[in-house]
């Protein structure tokens, strides 16, 4: 291999530059038509009440947190392995991260480990559906309902995943996407929120995000932020969106490819699934044990002398000095998956002969 194999990079499908051109001589950048375009279009594809774009996937976080009106002191139980956002946003608000295990075989929040979290105190339980699998919701909101403690459905990396034959993002109250550059429908920077009760949170949501203002220019009615996206990158967003079917179809191709090279390789054990879902995988995320030659991060720099670029999993976080007071000794599973899982290339538009690369590369480091 000459060249370097990317574990991600962006890839547009159709008249992208189309879009953006008809965005930016428009003359107004900023706010614009492709923004409703573009809520309008993800509303009609994951079967929305209402959504609402930002600049960015932990502000679409930071928004929801807001509009639940969540205070300082409040807890939020958050899963120990998945993209933190969640985790910061709390840290930085004054409120405190109650952290959960995972389940060994999913990598998503365990329900079991959630109910010996809940306290008085716990205002929010934040599911993180994580490389594209879909958390065990019924039971996790049947509960969350019982205690009168809402749910946060963290889809960024689950885009088009169905729980149940419903769009991850849309199976608790409220949802939130990003569409970061490595992520499966990009805008470069931006995410989106959404909600099935629209009534209650549609105004908190519109006023956070444009600075407190409602209608009346300049008239602050709470302390907001400007989370907006801009015209431009939802052009993009929207052109990805209406050529989604091909984006999902060349996913599922590379994934099942994988699959098949790796689900009998010995050293080597895949991200499992439910039955009751249908993943989008965003990364080919799998678990290398002690067949392997050096531990998970030496494979990582022995790939990319083979001009692969892969990726560690997520740390837990007791391995995150930031999060230190908040450790447990409840977390295993965490723990053992932040140390042993792997991320292979997976990304719009990688091709067959790049993954059996990847793979063969991957199995010449086992030991025999």
């Amino acid at each position: 291999m000459k060249k370097l194999i990317p574990w991600s990079q962006a890839y547009f499908v159709s008249n992208e530059k189309y879009h953006l051109n008809n965005a930016f001589n428009s003359t107004w950048i900023s706010g614009g038509l492709y923004i409703k375009k573009f809520e309008n279009e993800f509303c009609k594809y994951i079967k929305s009440n209402f959504a609402i774009t930002v600049n960015n996937g932990t502000s679409a976080i930071h928004l929801v947190y807001l509009a639940l009106n969540l205070k300082k002191g409040d807890e939020i139980i958050i899963p120990s392995f998945g993209y933190l956002a969640a985790a910061n946003l709390a840290l930085q608000m004054g409120l405190k991260p109650v952290f959960a295990d995972v389940d060994q075989n999913t990598f998503c929040i365990d329900v079991n480990s959630i109910k010996k979290k809940i306290t008085k105190k716990t205002k929010l339980i934040v599911a993180i559906n994580t490389y594209g699998n879909v958390c065990e919701l019924k039971p996790i909101i049947k509960l969350a309902k019982s205690k009168k403690i809402n749910v946060l459905e963290d889809s960024a990396e689950s885009l088009g995943s169905k729980y149940y034959n419903k769009n991850s993002g849309t199976i608790a109250d409220i949802g939130t996407f990003s569409f970061q550059a490595t992520k499966t429908v990009t805008t470069g920077e931006g995410g989106i929120v959404v909600t099935k009760k629209k009534n209650k949170f549609k105004n908190l949501l519109n006023l956070y995000r444009n600075h407190g203002i409602k209608t009346k220019r300049y008239m602050h009615l709470v302390p907001g932020h400007n989370f907006r996206l801009t015209n431009l990158q939802a052009a993009i967003g929207y052109t990805q969106l209406k050529n989604f079917n091909k984006i999902y179809k060349s996913r599922v191709k590379s994934y099942n490819l994988y699959k098949k090279l790796l689900i009998n390789e010995k050293g080597i054990k895949l991200q499992q699934f439910n039955h009751n879902v249908k993943p989008l995988v965003w990364t080919m995320a799998i678990v290398l044990d002690k067949k392997f030659y050096g531990s998970r991060d030496i494979i990582i720099k022995k790939m990319l002398k083979k001009k692969i670029e892969t990726r560690n999993g997520f740390y837990s976080t007791n391995r995150l000095s930031i999060f230190k007071k908040f450790h447990s000794k409840d977390l295993k599973n965490s723990d053992y998956l932040s140390k042993q899982v792997i991320c292979l290339p997976l990304f719009n538009g990688i091709n067959n002969f790049q993954i059996k690369y990847i793979v063969k590369s991957l199995l010449s480091l086992r030991k025999s």
